[in-house]
């Protein structure tokens, strides 16, 4: 398995011989007006420019993965660069509408059961995307949906890899550790959040949940130094988890760099 960080939460996963691309943003820094009551509410994104060009980031690829349809997951410029008639997997049937209005013309749901492509079988697992008491006014204040998903990947001679997806420490993420078993585990570490919201993403503690729960698991962790409302950083993250001896099999990539895993 190979995982190459870009920016934000999109990376490239190279899995069984297919290549894919997760959550693509595209747009250059600085583009997007800053996002309101945040902790940061005068900071334009995203805070960096991408790492390569763009058909660096979509040469040879597979599929595409949506977690969802939130901006930062896919955006207007990666949808003006990605070719129309990729395979892009997607949530529900919102989010399939959502890219088929992009043009794109061959869009699939993921199950919870299992998709089956080129020989992996991807599986759809359940996001809290922040705790619903705290999140949801923002949400039907600023009109998103809440809905994400995290996907699981699966195959012959490779590793079991759980990519999270925009969520925070719940019963789903445990129940895919419980039923799936992974060896990689990447996560959404950046801690968004908005002012009173609490953590729509994993921060620390999150974190050190899950390194208690599935203890063998290596860890990536992504979506980092890229939105106004992240209030955690890498260098943060990377002190916490030394000071509480969570370093083992712990990865928090720069945007470029790609791990072989």
């Amino acid at each position: 398995m190979n995982f190459q960080q870009i920016r934000n939460a999109t990376a490239i996963i190279t899995y069984a011989g297919s290549r894919f691309l997760i959550d693509p943003l595209f747009a250059p820094k600085d583009y997007f007006d800053p996002i309101p009551e945040c902790f940061t509410p005068d900071k334009r994104w995203p805070l960096v420019e991408l790492p390569m060009p763009e058909d660096e980031i979509t040469r040879n690829l597979n599929a595409v993965i949506v977690t969802h349809s939130h901006i930062d997951h896919i955006d207007e410029f990666a949808a003006k660069t990605l070719p129309k008639a990729i395979k892009i997997f997607v949530q529900d049937e919102y989010d399939k509408n959502f890219m088929r209005k992009f043009g794109f013309t061959d869009v699939e749901i993921l199950k919870e059961t299992g998709t089956v492509f080129n020989g992996i079988t991807l599986y759809k697992t359940g996001c809290i995307h922040g705790k619903p008491d705290t999140t949801m006014p923002y949400y039907k204040k600023f009109g998103f949906r809440p809905d994400a998903m995290g996907v699981v990947f699966k195959a012959a001679g490779e590793k079991t890899v759980y990519l999270a997806g925009d969520t925070i420490w719940c019963d789903f993420v445990k129940n895919a550790v419980d039923k799936f078993a992974p060896e990689i585990i990447i996560v959404n570490a950046a801690a968004a959040q908005l002012i009173h919201s609490g953590p729509i993403i994993m921060g620390t503690e999150d974190i050190a949940a899950l390194r208690s729960y599935a203890p063998n698991a290596a860890v990536i962790a992504t979506h980092m130094d890229a939105v106004g409302h992240a209030t955690l950083s890498r260098d943060g993250l990377r002190a916490f988890i030394t000071d509480n001896k969570l370093n083992k099999d712990f990865y928090i990539p720069a945007d470029g760099e790609t791990l072989e895993l």
